[in-house]
């Protein structure tokens, strides 16, 4: 009888660590490292809400939900590009904001210079395998299977003068990078100063906005002002714009109010723009 019972625990075991979760919480931790000393968390395939509920603070107009499946998993890198990884390949340093660290995100680097970059790094590594990330694909490693505004949770404040304290756990942004709270150097701050989201992921929120892959048309008419693409349609697979001269840029940057920092926040510039809160961060596909 005892040894029944035990066989039947056994079994149960079996059945609430299964495979697949094993499998999950796997490749969920499971980290590259590169020659240059970048790590990549690796993201598993599935599929999720893309954009913001009508109910969300600040949803705006071309954020309309829909279903998108990311059909392979993929590494992302754990930080935004530091200036130290761009100084170590490539010899110099282009930030606008260079002297305040090498653990520091790099700053004002236009989309053609991050796709150079990029293009130097995959020789250097003798791969094809770094880009940059779709949309799509930031936002489901942004969310991280979070539903709400900020991975760390719902926005609550709009302004810099009150801190909110959800995004407060995960970014740098105005109401903490030095303009608030106490005041000091208003600036972009060191990587993986701040918590990460469950998958291990830093800054997505804040410190600088990241290029992303896509293209967009901009449209500007009464109440309507933005990106513009054709992937934000239900049950699309891996979607990817191309049609458009602007790129789109995702994430919320360190002088920027928390409704800009949200998951679903879109933005964009023409590639050659560059900005002192604007970097990136690289995909490197499995």
């Amino acid at each position: 009888m005892k040894k029944f019972i035990l066989l039947l625990i056994l079994f149960f075991l079996a059945i609430l660590v299964s495979p697949s979760s094993l499998q999950k919480n796997a490749l969920a931790n499971e980290v590259y490292k590169n020659s240059l000393g970048m790590r990549f968390v690796l993201i598993y395939s599935g599929t999720f809400q893309m954009g913001s509920p009508k109910s969300e603070i600040n949803h705006q107009w071309n954020e309309e939900q829909h279903k998108v499946t990311i059909a392979k998993a993929f590494y992302m890198q754990e930080t935004e590009v530091t200036q130290g990884q761009w100084e170590k390949l490539v010899g110099f340093n282009p930030s606008s904001l260079n002297i305040i660290g090498k653990n520091y995100p790099v700053n004002t680097v236009s989309w053609d210079q991050c796709i150079e970059f990029i293009r130097v790094l995959n020789e250097f590594e003798r791969t094809n395998k770094y880009r940059l990330p779709t949309e799509a694909e930031w936002e489901f490693a942004c969310r991280a299977g979070s539903t709400t505004a900020f991975s760390s949770g719902q926005i609550t404040q709009t302004s810099c003068s009150i801190i909110d304290p959800a995004l407060n756990k995960t970014a740098w942004y105005c109401a903490n990078s030095g303009a608030q709270n106490p005041p000091g150097k208003f600036q972009p701050h060191p990587v993986r100063t701040k918590q990460a989201n469950a998958w291990g992921l830093y800054d997505m929120h804040g410190n600088v906005q990241e290029w992303v892959q896509d293209s967009c048309i901009w449209k500007h008419w009464t109440g309507r002002m933005g990106p513009v693409t054709k992937t934000y349609k239900n049950n699309i697979v891996d979607p990817l714009s191309k049609k458009g001269k602007n790129k789109i840029i995702r994430g919320g940057g360190w002088h920027q109010k928390p409704i800009y920092c949200r998951s679903a926040k879109r933005s964009y510039y023409k590639p050659i723009a560059k900005r002192n809160s604007l970097g990136f961060r690289i995909l490197r596909e499995r």
